[in-house]
């Protein structure tokens, strides 16, 4: 019983669990142990998780690691993205011209630069937000902050993000 639960939330949630961990870290191996120990800490606690809420468990617990992984690893720059970043957000058809493909790598690594100097909380809910998709109030819930008050960091992100790309 416990197994078969465990593999159904497992497959269910496993990519939400590494694109968290990737966008928090970006890093592909951090991302991968991040996802291999939520997993861990799913299997021991698989029986005593409320079943309403097991989204917002798992990405409480997926941020929290990100944390502790991003404690371990400040004195590494983060300026550098990983090939798997660059090639997984297009915005024009690379094909089409190597120019282009240019620009969207250069653009792809002045986003990341960017929410990458957000406060944490405000980093963490855009991603949730706008890159994941997750709900408000599944990531209010995550993050144990009223719903408001998600929306307002949520804005001010963007906005900073809006500010400092202007230019480009």
């Amino acid at each position: 019983m416990k197994q078969q639960q465990f593999k159904k939330i497992a497959n269910s949630y496993k990519n939400l669990i590494y694109n968290q961990a990737f966008y928090s870290t970006a890093n592909k191996e951090d991302a991968e142990d991040i996802t291999q120990e939520v997993l861990l800490k799913l299997w021991h606690n698989v029986d005593n998780i409320n079943r309403n809420s097991i989204k917002a468990w798992i990405l409480k617990v997926t941020r929290n690691l990100c944390i502790d992984y991003s404690r371990k690893k400040r004195e590494q720059s983060l300026d550098k993205l990983s090939d798997e970043a660059q090639q997984s957000t297009v915005f024009i058809d690379p094909q089409s011209n190597p120019e282009i493909e240019a620009i969207n790598a250069d653009l792809m690594e002045k986003i990341i630069c960017v929410i990458d100097q957000l406060p944490e909380k405000m980093r963490t809910i855009m991603i949730m937000r706008d890159i994941q998709d997750v709900k408000y109030k599944v990531i209010a819930e995550t993050m144990e902050l009223p719903l408001n008050s998600v929306k307002a960091y949520l804005h001010r992100g963007r906005k900073f993000l809006l500010k400092s790309l202007s230019n480009y």
